[in-house]
């Protein structure tokens, strides 16, 4: 509907933000909705109906949210000036609905004969996928912005380093950090291959990434959309001269804002950074994609940068969809979720579907290991299983933890042709009575409750199991009907709810323009759904945080903070 595709709420103040850097638009109604096609979704599209009705009506936005989210608790916002609650409105209105997920696609098996048989496969990438490079991602626990904090006291939020207002007005910041993620120090990842291989093999619809390392030209992928931009050019933000990306290697090593030689009008990278437009392209090759596209797969992503994050909501419905990432995503229902350090993952994948994908794995560590041999590498490398990992069940994971808990082992070489029967009863018959038996150390009173304590040695609260602390490099377990956990996944296994658990305790803001130290002219600029914008609002992130804290039972660390996934069944 191009009517509707156009609309923007009228009543909200335009603000003006100057952008001779890039030659964007930079004047847009505060709440405007993005005119992009891709991006109409029939539940949005009706929420933006009724939402300009009523205003046309003379509702006020607070009146507009009560009628439209009635779930949404509007008392914490009432006291906010109203172009805080036009901000409030249209980032509710641009949120996606969360995806149904489809019940036929569940496993790792599922998984691999999903990138066996599907033609058309688009591939959302974001910083996971380059960690193994040695560059840093953004959002866990020991990424960017929580190592911002601390290295750069200074900046308001840790997102401001990439924020375009605070860029135009304190460049140093940005080129004092550049250095850690400008090209050229770093090999492609096993994850970059894969894509790759998938594009040789004449599978690959398009890898949209979210990364800015230009990994993927070096890698040769040639069907890439770099939807936040790259170092490979630059911009003068005074005069508007391009020049190569390499001009500022220098200054950039050096930690040295790079100056324009025309007028030493201050050098900004082909970066999008928060509060800009992606550009035509990304939003052309979406709008073609999204009617071909057979198979989703988000890697290394925290899908919380809009309106990349908005790519797996504006396909079918009965398209499948793979998460690869270190944590399950509160906010996406992916069909599968394959949940650990990223190469690991996707190196059972390749063994799995053999032929040239088993080749390239063969190939990608021979030239590691000759690297390795010839100087030392700046890559951080970490030691990964050489051949497919033995996948073992909820059940045997948890025979994992009470040898564990009983100083016994068994080896990894030897076949699991009849799995020892786990005791801590006298009473035990099956594994299932195993999992309910560790499951008891809730209970004071029980004796066996006592002894199962000693099973948690190496979790962070007397209920949750540290999955990946248990598994070794040579094992994989199916934690649920639809979750794989690999080593380095980011999440624990909750033995009271039956619930695989994501820490949240990690830096999970993204967005300058949502700091709590924003004012409200701050608010004011809400960016458009088309350009680059993280999905936490300051609202609604206070907003998850107390949903968060009212699913928590009374007996967890007040301290620790966790979402939960869906329950598993321990019959599973």
């Amino acid at each position: 509907d191009p009517e509707i595709s156009e609309m923007h709420i009228e009543n909200a103040p335009e603000m003006s933000d100057e952008s001779g850097d890039s030659g964007r638009t930079r004047t847009e109604s505060a709440t405007s909705v993005s005119s992009e096609s891709w991006q109409n979704n029939d539940e949005m599209m009706g929420n933006l109906r009724r939402a300009q009705g009523l205003l046309d009506q003379g509702a006020t936005p607070l009146q507009i949210i009560r009628q439209i989210f009635p779930d949404f608790d509007v008392s914490r916002v009432a006291m906010m000036s109203e172009n805080a609650h036009f901000a409030l409105l249209s980032d509710l209105l641009e949120r996606a609905p969360i995806r149904q997920k489809l019940p036929d696609f569940n496993s790792l098996a599922d998984a691999v004969e999903l990138f066996k048989t599907r033609k058309n496969i688009l591939i959302l990438t974001g910083a996971g996928v380059s960690v193994s490079c040695g560059i840093p991602d953004f959002r866990s626990k020991d990424g960017i912005y929580a190592r911002l904090r601390g290295e750069f006291p200074n900046l308001p939020d840790p997102t401001a380093m990439f924020d375009i207002r605070y860029f135009r007005n304190n460049p140093a910041p940005f080129y004092n950090f550049a250095r850690e993620i400008f090209p050229g120090q770093f090999t492609p990842s096993v994850s970059h291959r894969f894509i790759k291989e998938l594009e040789s093999a004449g599978r690959l619809l398009r890898n949209y990434t979210q990364n800015i390392d230009t990994l993927e030209h070096q890698t040769g992928i040639k069907r890439v959309v770099e939807c936040h931009g790259s170092f490979s050019k630059n911009t003068c933000t005074e005069c508007g001269d391009q020049t190569d990306g390499m001009v500022i290697r220098e200054d950039v090593l050096a930690m040295r804002v790079a100056r324009c030689k025309k007028c030493d009008g201050v050098i900004k990278p082909n970066i999008v950074f928060f509060g800009e437009d992606l550009g035509k392209d990304f939003h052309r090759c979406v709008t073609e994609d999204k009617i071909k596209v057979d198979l989703i797969v988000v890697i290394g992503s925290s899908l919380k940068v809009r309106p990349v994050a908005l790519i797996p909501h504006c396909v079918g419905k009965d398209v499948p969809q793979i998460l690869i990432n270190r944590e399950s995503l509160p906010h996406y229902n992916a069909d599968i979720e394959l949940l650990g350090n990223c190469d690991d993952i996707i190196r059972d994948i390749c063994f799995s579907l053999g032929g040239s994908f088993a080749e390239m794995i063969s190939s990608y560590d021979t030239i590691m290991e000759e690297k390795k041999q010839k100087e030392p590498v700046k890559e951080h490398h970490p030691v990964v299983s050489r051949n497919k990992r033995q996948l073992i069940s909820q059940q045997e994971f948890l025979n994992i933890c009470l040898r564990e808990k009983n100083g016994t082992s068994e080896s990894d070489d030897e076949p699991n042709l009849k799995r020892p029967r786990m005791s801590t009863s006298d009473n035990m018959d099956t594994e299932k009575d195993a999992f309910h038996d560790i499951q008891k150390h809730k209970s004071e009173d029980d004796e066996d409750t006592m002894n199962s304590d000693d099973v948690l040695k190496n979790i962070k609260h007397p209920r949750l199991l540290n999955i990946t602390d248990m598994l070794n490099d040579n094992k994989c377990v199916a934690i649920s009907t639809y979750q794989t956990v690999f080593p380095g996944a980011e999440c624990s296994f909750d033995l009271e709810t039956q619930k695989l658990v994501r820490e949240v305790n990690h830096y999970a803001r993204s967005g300058c323009s949502t700091s709590e130290s924003s004012s409200s002219d701050t608010l004011s600029q809400s960016n458009a759904i088309s350009r680059a914008q993280s999905m936490d609002d300051f609202v609604l992130l206070e907003e998850r945080q107390k949903l968060s804290s009212e699913q928590r039972s009374d007996s967890c660390d007040d301290n620790l903070q966790y979402e939960l996934s869906d329950p598993i069944n321990p019959e599973t």
